[in-house]
Protein backbone atom coordinates (compact mmCIF):
# COMPACT_ATOMS: atom_id res chain seq x y z
CA UNK A 1 0.00 0.00 0.00
CA UNK A 2 1.14 3.57 -0.62
CA UNK A 3 2.54 5.58 2.25
CA UNK A 4 0.61 8.53 0.70
CA UNK A 5 -2.73 7.14 1.96
CA UNK A 6 -4.67 9.74 3.92
CA UNK A 7 -4.83 9.23 7.67
CA UNK A 8 -7.76 11.57 8.21
CA UNK A 9 -9.81 10.46 11.20
CA UNK A 10 -6.86 8.56 12.70
CA UNK A 11 -4.86 9.50 15.77
CA UNK A 12 -1.17 8.64 15.77
CA UNK A 13 0.91 8.63 18.94
CA UNK A 14 4.59 9.27 18.19
CA UNK A 15 6.94 8.19 20.98
CA UNK A 16 10.33 9.37 19.70
CA UNK A 17 12.17 12.41 21.11
CA UNK A 18 11.50 15.57 19.12
CA UNK A 19 14.91 15.64 17.44
CA UNK A 20 14.22 12.26 15.83
CA UNK A 21 10.45 12.72 15.43
CA UNK A 22 10.25 16.07 13.66
CA UNK A 23 10.14 14.64 10.15
CA UNK A 24 7.46 12.03 10.78
CA UNK A 25 5.37 14.52 12.76
CA UNK A 26 5.29 16.75 9.69
CA UNK A 27 4.56 13.84 7.35
CA UNK A 28 1.67 12.65 9.51
CA UNK A 29 0.16 16.11 9.65
CA UNK A 30 0.45 16.32 5.86
CA UNK A 31 -1.61 13.12 5.69
CA UNK A 32 -4.28 14.75 7.85
CA UNK A 33 -3.73 12.59 10.93
CA UNK A 34 -4.35 13.86 14.43
CA UNK A 35 -0.83 13.68 15.85
CA UNK A 36 0.09 13.33 19.51
CA UNK A 37 3.76 13.70 20.32
CA UNK A 38 4.32 11.59 23.43
CA UNK A 39 8.11 11.25 23.85
CA UNK A 40 9.00 8.38 26.15
CA UNK A 41 12.79 8.68 26.11
CA UNK A 42 14.99 11.55 27.25
CA UNK A 43 18.47 11.48 25.72
CA UNK A 44 21.49 13.17 27.28
CA UNK A 45 25.25 12.78 27.46
CA UNK A 46 26.19 9.77 29.56
CA UNK A 47 27.36 10.21 33.13
CA UNK A 48 30.38 8.03 32.23
CA UNK A 49 31.65 9.95 29.22
CA UNK A 50 35.27 9.66 30.43
CA UNK A 51 35.54 6.11 29.07
CA UNK A 52 34.47 7.26 25.62
CA UNK A 53 36.88 10.18 25.81
CA UNK A 54 39.74 7.78 26.48
CA UNK A 55 38.78 5.70 23.45
CA UNK A 56 38.49 8.76 21.23
CA UNK A 57 41.90 9.96 22.37
CA UNK A 58 43.32 6.72 20.95
CA UNK A 59 41.41 6.37 17.67
CA UNK A 60 44.50 5.16 15.85
CA UNK A 61 44.29 1.94 17.89
CA UNK A 62 41.08 0.93 16.13
CA UNK A 63 40.81 -0.53 12.65
CA UNK A 64 37.03 -0.03 12.49
CA UNK A 65 34.66 2.29 14.35
CA UNK A 66 30.97 1.32 14.34
CA UNK A 67 28.24 3.87 15.04
CA UNK A 68 24.98 2.35 16.27
CA UNK A 69 22.65 5.32 15.81
CA UNK A 70 22.34 8.93 14.74
CA UNK A 71 22.42 9.87 18.42
CA UNK A 72 25.72 8.04 18.76
CA UNK A 73 27.07 10.21 15.95
CA UNK A 74 25.81 13.50 17.39
CA UNK A 75 27.14 12.90 20.89
CA UNK A 76 30.46 11.47 19.73
CA UNK A 77 31.07 14.43 17.42
CA UNK A 78 30.40 16.82 20.29
CA UNK A 79 32.79 14.90 22.52
CA UNK A 80 35.45 14.70 19.81
CA UNK A 81 35.20 18.44 19.20
CA UNK A 82 35.79 19.11 22.88
CA UNK A 83 38.90 16.91 22.68
CA UNK A 84 40.11 18.60 19.50
CA UNK A 85 40.13 15.38 17.47
CA UNK A 86 38.25 13.98 14.48
CA UNK A 87 37.46 10.69 12.75
CA UNK A 88 38.88 11.64 9.35
CA UNK A 89 41.51 8.88 9.29
CA UNK A 90 39.25 6.13 10.66
CA UNK A 91 37.30 3.40 8.86
CA UNK A 92 33.71 4.12 9.82
CA UNK A 93 30.70 1.80 9.83
CA UNK A 94 27.03 2.71 10.30
CA UNK A 95 24.25 0.37 11.37
CA UNK A 96 21.78 1.90 8.89
CA UNK A 97 21.13 4.67 6.36
CA UNK A 98 20.05 7.29 8.92
CA UNK A 99 23.27 6.82 10.87
CA UNK A 100 25.25 6.90 7.62
CA UNK A 101 23.54 10.13 6.55
CA UNK A 102 24.28 11.72 9.92
CA UNK A 103 27.97 10.84 9.64
CA UNK A 104 28.06 12.25 6.12
CA UNK A 105 26.42 15.46 7.34
CA UNK A 106 29.44 15.86 9.61
CA UNK A 107 31.69 15.44 6.59
CA UNK A 108 32.75 11.83 7.15
CA UNK A 109 32.90 9.02 4.63
CA UNK A 110 31.21 5.77 5.66
CA UNK A 111 32.96 2.63 4.46
CA UNK A 112 30.63 -0.03 5.88
CA UNK A 113 26.82 0.02 5.92
CA UNK A 114 24.25 -2.77 5.45
CA UNK A 115 22.95 -3.14 1.92
CA UNK A 116 19.56 -3.93 3.43
CA UNK A 117 18.18 -3.59 6.94
CA UNK A 118 18.87 -1.44 9.98
CA UNK A 119 20.12 -4.03 12.46
CA UNK A 120 23.30 -5.44 13.92
CA UNK A 121 22.52 -8.67 12.11
CA UNK A 122 22.43 -6.87 8.76
CA UNK A 123 25.67 -5.03 9.49
CA UNK A 124 27.43 -8.25 10.43
CA UNK A 125 26.72 -9.65 6.96
CA UNK A 126 29.07 -7.08 5.40
CA UNK A 127 32.15 -8.77 3.84
CA UNK A 128 34.47 -6.34 5.65
CA UNK A 129 33.37 -7.72 9.01
CA UNK A 130 33.99 -11.38 8.23
CA UNK A 131 37.78 -11.81 8.50
CA UNK A 132 38.53 -9.54 11.44
CA UNK A 133 40.70 -11.70 13.70
CA UNK A 134 43.00 -9.59 15.91
CA UNK A 135 41.45 -6.32 14.70
CA UNK A 136 40.50 -3.67 17.25
CA UNK A 137 36.93 -2.44 16.80
CA UNK A 138 35.21 0.40 18.64
CA UNK A 139 31.42 0.42 18.97
CA UNK A 140 29.98 3.88 19.62
CA UNK A 141 26.54 3.68 21.21
CA UNK A 142 24.28 4.70 24.07
CA UNK A 143 24.55 3.26 27.55
CA UNK A 144 23.24 -0.30 27.71
CA UNK A 145 21.55 -2.05 24.82
CA UNK A 146 22.04 -5.33 23.00
CA UNK A 147 25.27 -7.27 23.25
CA UNK A 148 24.79 -9.26 20.04
CA UNK A 149 27.07 -7.16 17.86
CA UNK A 150 29.97 -7.23 20.29
CA UNK A 151 29.56 -10.93 21.04
CA UNK A 152 29.54 -11.84 17.34
CA UNK A 153 32.59 -9.71 16.55
CA UNK A 154 34.44 -11.25 19.48
CA UNK A 155 33.43 -14.70 18.27
CA UNK A 156 35.23 -13.75 15.05
CA UNK A 157 38.30 -13.07 17.23
CA UNK A 158 38.17 -9.29 17.13
CA UNK A 159 38.97 -7.14 20.16
CA UNK A 160 35.94 -4.93 20.86
CA UNK A 161 35.56 -1.84 23.05
CA UNK A 162 32.54 0.33 23.78
CA UNK A 163 32.40 4.11 23.68
CA UNK A 164 29.06 4.88 25.31
CA UNK A 165 28.33 8.54 24.66
CA UNK A 166 24.69 9.04 25.65
CA UNK A 167 22.07 7.62 27.95
CA UNK A 168 18.32 7.03 27.63
CA UNK A 169 16.09 7.88 30.55
CA UNK A 170 12.44 8.39 31.35
CA UNK A 171 11.45 11.99 30.64
CA UNK A 172 11.13 14.13 33.75
CA UNK A 173 7.65 15.11 32.54
CA UNK A 174 5.19 13.32 30.27
CA UNK A 175 2.63 14.61 27.81
CA UNK A 176 -0.46 15.37 29.89
CA UNK A 177 -2.93 13.99 27.34
CA UNK A 178 -5.15 11.27 28.79
CA UNK A 179 -4.64 8.33 26.43
CA UNK A 180 -7.96 6.88 27.56
CA UNK A 181 -9.70 9.79 25.82
CA UNK A 182 -8.47 8.56 22.43
CA UNK A 183 -10.71 6.43 20.26
CA UNK A 184 -9.13 3.00 20.58
CA UNK A 185 -10.19 1.70 17.16
CA UNK A 186 -8.78 4.76 15.36
CA UNK A 187 -5.52 5.18 17.29
CA UNK A 188 -2.08 3.75 16.52
CA UNK A 189 1.08 4.02 18.61
CA UNK A 190 4.49 4.09 16.94
CA UNK A 191 7.11 2.12 18.88
CA UNK A 192 10.75 2.39 17.79
CA UNK A 193 12.60 0.32 20.39
CA UNK A 194 12.12 -2.13 23.23
CA UNK A 195 13.04 0.67 25.63
CA UNK A 196 10.30 2.86 24.13
CA UNK A 197 7.71 0.17 24.82
CA UNK A 198 8.90 -0.25 28.41
CA UNK A 199 8.98 3.49 29.08
CA UNK A 200 5.57 4.20 27.58
CA UNK A 201 4.05 1.49 29.75
CA UNK A 202 5.80 2.94 32.81
CA UNK A 203 4.57 6.47 32.07
CA UNK A 204 0.95 5.39 31.73
CA UNK A 205 -1.57 5.17 34.52
CA UNK A 206 -3.19 1.81 35.19
CA UNK A 207 -6.28 3.01 33.36
CA UNK A 208 -4.20 4.11 30.36
CA UNK A 209 -2.41 0.76 30.29
CA UNK A 210 -5.79 -0.91 29.94
CA UNK A 211 -6.79 1.46 27.14
CA UNK A 212 -3.64 1.23 25.05
CA UNK A 213 -3.79 -2.57 24.96
CA UNK A 214 -6.74 -2.08 22.60
CA UNK A 215 -4.91 0.33 20.30
CA UNK A 216 -2.86 -0.61 17.26
CA UNK A 217 0.89 -0.79 17.81
CA UNK A 218 3.24 -0.19 14.87
CA UNK A 219 6.63 -1.71 15.75
CA UNK A 220 9.85 -0.96 13.91
CA UNK A 221 10.95 -4.63 13.83
CA UNK A 222 9.99 -8.14 14.89
CA UNK A 223 12.22 -7.84 17.95
CA UNK A 224 10.54 -4.59 19.01
CA UNK A 225 7.11 -6.14 18.47
CA UNK A 226 8.02 -9.05 20.73
CA UNK A 227 9.27 -6.65 23.40
CA UNK A 228 6.05 -4.63 23.22
CA UNK A 229 3.99 -7.79 23.63
CA UNK A 230 6.03 -8.84 26.66
CA UNK A 231 5.44 -5.45 28.27
CA UNK A 232 1.68 -5.77 27.87
CA UNK A 233 0.71 -4.22 24.55
CA UNK A 234 -1.53 -5.86 21.97
CA UNK A 235 -0.68 -9.46 21.13
CA UNK A 236 -0.61 -8.70 17.42
CA UNK A 237 1.55 -5.62 16.79
CA UNK A 238 1.87 -4.51 13.19
CA UNK A 239 5.49 -4.92 12.15
CA UNK A 240 6.97 -2.34 9.81
CA UNK A 241 9.67 -3.39 7.38
CA UNK A 242 12.10 -1.26 9.40
CA UNK A 243 11.92 1.77 11.72
CA UNK A 244 12.44 4.38 9.00
CA UNK A 245 9.81 7.06 8.52
CA UNK A 246 8.93 5.63 5.11
CA UNK A 247 8.40 2.10 6.42
CA UNK A 248 6.45 3.22 9.48
CA UNK A 249 4.18 5.34 7.29
CA UNK A 250 3.61 2.40 4.95
CA UNK A 251 2.62 0.21 7.91
CA UNK A 252 0.28 2.95 9.14
CA UNK A 253 -1.33 3.17 5.73
CA UNK A 254 -1.96 -0.57 5.68
CA UNK A 255 -3.44 -0.40 9.19
CA UNK A 256 -5.67 2.55 8.27
CA UNK A 257 -7.07 0.80 5.22
CA UNK A 258 -7.65 -2.43 7.13
CA UNK A 259 -9.28 -0.59 10.03
CA UNK A 260 -11.69 1.13 7.64
CA UNK A 261 -12.92 -2.27 6.42
CA UNK A 262 -13.42 -3.73 9.90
Amino acid sequence: MSSETTLAGKTIVVTRPLAQAQNILELLEARQATVIHFPVISISVTDEIETAQQCFSNLSNYQIIIFISANAVHYSMSTAQELGINFNNSTLAAVGPATKATLENYGHKVAIVPKEGFTSEALLNDPTLQNIAKQNILIVRGHGGREYLRETLEARNAQVDYAEVYQRQLPSERNNVDLCQLTEHDTAILIYSAKSAQNLWSLCTLAEQQCITNMAVIAGSQRIAEAATRVGFANNPIIAENPSDKAMLAALSNWSITACHN
